[in-house]
């Protein structure tokens, strides 16, 4: 059968760029319908298109991965589960994550174990799954983020910029993100300007914390403003008290930032040795890491860093990946 009628159901309940980006590669291996949805309505959706389709297709274990499994395995057919962190990973004291629900636990785990293939976005995420889900994970392979390298790509100025960026829609992404974090470092700092891009007004003005006079806020910003913001950095900084994978700081990576990081979920894993990795919640150590790369004394190049994300987490890599799974 032809890549062009091999028919695929993606399902996701929210529309992000990382799954727009998963779309349009589907689209070129495969005719693809996507589903964005929820609600009970949504259980109706995904059983009338898995009629039609050959392979289910879910972003994010839960319940309505469960239910796409569970109706590909009655009509005798395929389903992927790609697992991308708040799906499985659980932060009580910071409200962070689908399984604070714990009623969902069941049927995420009926979803993951029956699924024929399971996706997770970093080793970190693997094994999460697998204790979560407590089995070996025999259909969990391990299938990083494709990132466009050729969108984002450095520029030839710097500017004197440490960047952080973070979706914070609410009080509680403050902390999830580490903001506040950065504005301790940033106090220390007084000389260098920080940018945090991602934080909405609203949630700027709830912020108890001090803010340095260093430290600009900006709201979200499309891919093409976020591109310039990369460009112009030298350093981008990411203090995640949870993060699956850091697909910012990636990004950030492709256009020549230098990172330093927490040791948070799979921020190590993105980096590798291309940038600094500090202990969570420590302060100093960031500063330290942030002094070394603006005077020159880390060892690091953007160059390096972007080699590193090109070769490791390409959209190429990825594609090839799904090509063999839905058509070999």
């Amino acid at each position: 059968m032809s890549a062009q009628k091999q028919k695929v159901l993606l399902f996701s309940t929210i529309r992000t760029t990382f799954i727009e980006d998963d779309l349009h590669m589907l689209e070129r291996i495969c005719d693809v319908k996507w589903i964005c949805s929820s609600g009970f309505l949504t259980i109706g959706k995904i059983k009338y298109a898995m009629l039609f389709r050959k392979v289910g297709i879910a972003w994010f274990a839960s319940v309505y991965s469960g239910v796409v499994v569970f109706i590909a395995r009655l009509l005798g057919k395929e389903s992927i589960i790609i697992i991308g962190g708040a799906d499985v990973v659980t932060n009580s004291h910071l409200g962070y994550g689908l399984l604070l629900a714990r009623w969902k636990r069941p049927i995420l785990r009926y979803a993951v174990r029956n699924a024929t293939k399971v996706l997770p976005t970093s080793e970190y995420l693997k094994e999460t799954t697998q204790a979560l889900c407590g089995y070996e994970g025999e259909n969990i392979e391990v299938c990083f983020p494709g990132l466009d390298h050729k969108f984002w790509h450095p520029n030839k100025k710097r500017e004197n910029v440490v960047l952080s960026v973070a979706h914070c829609d609410t009080s509680d992404r403050i902390s999830i993100k580490g903001v506040d974090l950065v504005l301790k470092v940033a106090e220390k700092m007084r000389e260098v300007r920080f940018r945090i891009i991602g934080v909405t007004p609203e949630v700027v003005s709830r912020i108890t914390a001090t803010v340095p006079e260093n430290v600009q806020f900006q709201s979200p910003v499309g891919r093409n403003q976020l591109l310039k913001e990369y460009q112009k950095a030298i350093v981008y900084l990411q203090l995640s008290r949870v993060e699956s994978f850091g697909i910012a700081t990636a990004e950030s990576m492709l256009c020549g930032c230098i990172p330093v990081v927490s040791d948070a979920g799979g921020l190590p894993e993105t980096v590798g040795n291309n940038g600094h990795v500090v202990p969570s919640e420590d302060v100093n150590a960031a500063v330290n890491a942030l002094n070394a790369i603006l005077q020159g004394e880390s060892g690091l190049s953007g160059k390096t860093c972007r080699k590193w994300v090109a070769s490791r987490f390409s959209m190429q890599d990825r594609e090839e990946r799904f090509t063999d799974m839905l058509l070999g």
